[in-house]
């Protein structure tokens, strides 16, 4: 081999080493790397932005939410389809969806997949269902002991705000399951009544701290939970979380002062347990929808009337 030669062979070695090393270090420039490599997920557009976008859709929610308590987009088992809704209102379809999955959370709708419903509280097998979980959690805490027979139909069908024909239903399963029997009509059963609100001397009471110890308070109270129900007038979401809320704080004086009166006079208060049991089970009895939170409320509203008008005649 030439000198020439050699030195041309070792030029061209270095030019391939040279072309190597600038390879392995190259680092592209910040505009080549979106067009090089897919973006990260944490820098794609809008990523990070869903909670800002669907608080967007909040004022569309409250919308549909006084749509549906007023009836306008239909009655209780109405299936909802964002596409339909968005015409009816002049919205889109992406929006009503997003303001509609913000409802279910409240339970105002049910989520059926790409589809929402309007859930029909008032139905049959429905109130049947939480009647029957409802008088069965009384019976399994004392609220109608088994020693005695369970209130008429009638009575139970004013006391749960259920039809009759939905207690017949709720009864039957009862007493396939427990044994246990409805007084016959027109006798009273030794532990329950009716609920019915007086219309007499109706007036209108403040709500508040010191509703417990307001029979008045807690009686207007039940009235008008009452007549939302029987309206199919159902509250929003916050007005029903503000009603829990005041109906927890009712009965837990009211079993605390239910307690220090069975300390004293434990004779005197077997209908007062009774009562606070019944309560207590309507309080924590589980319910899927806004109606059915609704429900409960209202017949909660009408056993505390119940347990405060026992104690006022259980004291000495």
């Amino acid at each position: 081999m030439t000198r020439a030669k050699a030195v041309a062979y070792v030029m061209t070695l270095l030019a391939v080493l040279v072309a190597i090393i600038a390879a392995a270090t190259f680092q592209p420039r910040p505009s080549d790397r979106h067009s090089m490599t897919p973006s990260s997920p944490d820098h794609a557009p809008g990523h990070g932005l869903r909670v800002r976008s669907d608080q967007r859709y909040t004022a569309l929610a409250d919308d549909l939410d006084e749509r549906i308590r007023a009836g306008r987009l239909g009655a209780g088992g109405q299936v909802l389809d964002p596409a339909d809704v968005a015409l009816r209102i002049g919205r889109t379809p992406t929006a009503v969806r997003h303001a509609l999955q913000q409802l279910a959370l409240t339970g105002t709708v049910e989520n059926l997949g790409r589809q929402w419903c309007i859930p029909d509280d008032h139905c049959t097998i429905r109130a049947a269902r939480r009647a029957h979980h409802l008088l069965d959690a009384m019976t399994a805490s004392g609220g109608y002991p088994s020693a005695s027979s369970l209130p008429p139909a009638d009575q139970l069908a004013e006391t749960l705000l259920t039809p009759p024909d939905a207690i017949a239903l709720a009864l039957h399963t009862l007493t396939t399951t427990q044994a246990r029997q409805p007084a016959r009509p027109g006798s009273v059963a030794p532990e329950g009544r009716s609920s019915a609100p007086s219309r007499t001397g109706a007036r209108t009471v403040p709500l508040g701290a010191d509703t417990a110890w307001d029979p008045h308070a807690i009686r207007h109270l039940r009235n008008r939970a009452y007549e939302q129900w029987h309206q199919s007038h159902c509250p929003s979401h916050h007005t029903i979380t503000h009603t829990e809320t005041l109906q927890n704080d009712i009965l837990h004086r009211l079993t605390l002062t239910a307690a220090r009166l069975d300390a004293t006079s434990p004779a005197r208060t077997t209908a007062v347990r009774a009562a606070a049991a019944r309560a207590a089970a309507a309080s924590d009895t589980p319910v899927i929808s806004l109606g059915e939170r609704h429900w409960r409320s209202a017949v909660l509203a009408g056993l505390l009337t119940d347990l405060a008008d026992d104690l006022s005649s259980s004291r000495p």
